[in-house]
């Protein structure tokens, strides 16, 4: 008696690019949630943000409250004299780390092998990372508002114009959830985790002043360095800077690096992440494991 054969593949039904996405997102936060050290740089953006609401009351007199500008560099932990926000150096392990710990143990491999495809697995990691800073970036704000509001009633000071804090708080949203992105295209270009870190760090810190004096040299070049991407971001976080007095605002002005509007610095911002993102989700997919 002859039995039929059936091939090995017909008990497999295909699987659509939304559901393999939603997996392939799924394994990821679970790698992420599964780490302590996530929970730990989670824990101090948490305990940065109470405590900066918390100080918000400092230096006012009885009746008066903080204004807009103050409660936006509370929001996102000084990024303007800072250069880049606090949150964003506590999340760049978070974002650089499964993708080098991948190619630097050797296991990059098995993560192509069980999502089946590298375009899927990149896609996966660049949004659960941007989800993860958008929500530390909500998140933390609203523990600012919550601190900063208990702590103005408590010390008998008036409570801000919150709603003009908003253009400020959506720039920040949007450049911490930019962030990881950046970070972790940034780290699959360079392929090292030191070498990610030191990068993004010192850019912001360093790089980016010193291409503008670069540009300052060059005949017809010197507004473009504002249009650097960290400077844009800065513009784009900086919303709140015409409620500022005349010498207090050009200050900040120099800081911030750029004269960009806020939409115009969240737009070249995000076009930057579009083209830093496309580049490495070339070098993921095109190049081999080590």
């Amino acid at each position: 008696m002859s039995q039929t054969k059936t091939p090995l593949d017909a008990s497999v039904a295909p699987v659509s690019r939304t559901t393999a996405l939603r997996r392939a997102m799924r394994y990821e936060w679970r790698h992420l949630a599964a780490l302590r050290s996530t929970w730990i740089l989670l824990g101090a953006v948490a305990a940065l943000s109470l405590l900066s609401g918390s100080l918000s009351f400092i230096g006012l007199k009885p009746g008066t409250a903080p204004s807009s500008w103050t409660m936006v560099t509370a929001f996102n932990m000084d990024a303007i004299s800072m250069q880049l926000p606090l949150s964003a150096f506590l999340l760049l392990p978070l974002a650089t780390g499964p993708l080098t710990t991948e190619f630097s143990r050797g296991t990059a491999r098995t993560t192509w092998l069980t999502l089946a495809s590298r375009r899927t697995a990149f896609t996966a990691k660049l949004l659960v990372g941007g989800a993860l800073g958008a929500v530390s970036a909500v998140s933390g704000m609203l523990l600012v508002v919550l601190s900063a509001t208990l702590s103005l009633a408590l010390s008998g000071k008036a409570q801000p114009a919150w709603t003009q804090t908003l253009p400020g708080a959506l720039g920040y949203t949007i450049f911490l959830t930019c962030w990881p992105v950046i970070a972790a295209s940034v780290a699959t270009l360079v392929r090292g985790r030191v070498a990610a870190v030191l990068l993004l760090v010192l850019w912001p810190l360093l790089g980016e002043r010193i291409a503008g004096i670069l540009l300052s040299l060059l005949p017809g070049t010197a507004t473009l360095a504002g249009w650097l991407p960290i400077s844009a971001g800065r513009a784009a976080m900086a919303a709140n800077i015409d409620t500022l007095p005349e010498t207090d605002r050009a200050l900040v002005q120099t800081l911030v690096g750029s004269e960009l509007s806020t939409g115009a610095g969240t737009a070249v911002l995000i076009a930057f992440t579009a083209v830093i993102a496309a580049l490495g989700a070339w070098s993921y997919i095109k190049r081999d494991a080590r």
